[in-house]
């Protein structure tokens, strides 16, 4: 077995590869190395092993220069998933003793695999993240029965409102406003509008922006992800002031049916931290909970990390962002956001 960059191989042979793997999701896909590297400056170190000519496992990695937080590397940063999928154990641990050597190397604080499934390797892992997942079997009808009744009463509100949904790349700017002053009001700097401009010419049969409207007035967006088997909520944000009217149970709900017309097994309503309000929300939708296994290779830390928007050390910042101007959060934050990943 040896470890080889994805420089060496065709992007081809390391999608098929994903493609193929029972762990492997859409951010496994080579793609994501141009996405992240174009719009944010972050420099890539993807890995695969071989067994002859075979690839038998991957890491994709990006190293990020925060500033006053340190070097780090992150697989993969501004997304939920990510880490090392596998056929073995051997290949697993060949592909973490390269990216710890690279760590070291490099004077990297720590490497964080995103993990969506545990490893079996010897290292310390977060249990601060979740995901909710919800089963689309049956198609839409059975999807609207299991919904808890206060879900369903949104969603008939919704309608009742006057809400629309349209669909389509078009939306994306609609999409960016409302995204950016949602953030705004969370106190977190917004990444830039080019990240998700690129997301949307990388995956054209595979993203889909989704906005709400009520009598012309924007209230609302999204953006998920579909691959073979399941439909990813990783963005979206809706007006505070327009909450009333339902847009964020409108949304859900549009995209719920184009999975189950994809023909999608599952919604991934994306990660939350244990026990927040956020987790509260989702699990209305009749989610099951699953601890994302973060997993980390200490290098020049003894401790775990401390970099996420929870962190108290934070909160005089996020107090000032939100008190910012929403036109002025869209100039500074894409500087910013590209250092918190």
């Amino acid at each position: 077995m040896h470890i080889e960059p994805l420089e060496d191989l065709r992007a081809g042979q390391w999608d098929s590869y994903v493609d193929s793997c029972p762990n492997g999701t859409i951010f496994h896909r080579s793609a994501w190395r141009d996405i992240i590297r174009k719009s944010t400056g972050h420099r890539p170190y993807y890995l695969a092993a071989l067994k002859g000519e075979s690839v038998c496992g991957i890491l994709p990695l990006f190293i990020l220069k925060t500033g006053i937080f340190g070097k780090m590397a992150v697989s993969l940063p501004f997304l939920n998933v990510g880490g090392i999928i596998s056929d073995s154990p051997e290949a697993e641990k060949a592909l973490a003793d390269e990216s710890a050597a690279y760590a070291h190397k490099m004077g990297l604080r720590y490497v964080e695999l995103r993990q969506r499934y545990a490893t079996q390797l010897d290292l310390p892992v977060s249990d601060r993240k979740v995901v909710s997942i919800f089963s689309l079997t049956g198609g839409p009808e059975a999807v609207f029965s299991r919904l808890h009744q206060n879900v369903r009463n949104k969603i008939r509100k919704a309608e009742k409102n006057e809400v629309i949904i349209e669909k389509g790349a078009g939306g994306l700017d609609e999409f960016y406003r409302v995204y950016a002053r949602n953030l705004r009001d969370l106190g977190t700097p917004v990444i830039s509008y080019n990240f998700f401009q690129c997301i949307v010419d990388a995956f054209p049969d595979e993203a889909e922006v989704y906005v709400a409207r009520r009598r012309g007035d924007v209230i609302g967006a999204k953006l998920v992800l579909f691959d073979r088997q399941t439909c990813y909520f990783v963005w979206a944000a809706a007006r505070r002031d327009r909450m009333k009217y339902a847009p964020v149970q409108a949304l859900n709900w549009a995209a719920i049916q184009d999975a189950c017309k994809n023909e999608c097994a599952e919604i991934d309503m994306g990660r939350s931290t244990k026990d927040s309000s956020q987790q509260s929300f989702k699990k209305y939708w009749g989610v099951e909970v699953h601890p994302l296994p973060w997993t980390y290779q200490l290098i020049g830390d003894s401790a775990m990390p401390g970099l996420n928007p929870d962190n108290p050390k934070f909160a005089l910042a996020v107090r000032t962002w939100r008190r910012l101007p929403v036109c002025l959060t869209r100039l500074i934050g894409p500087p910013l956001a590209r250092r918190l990943p």
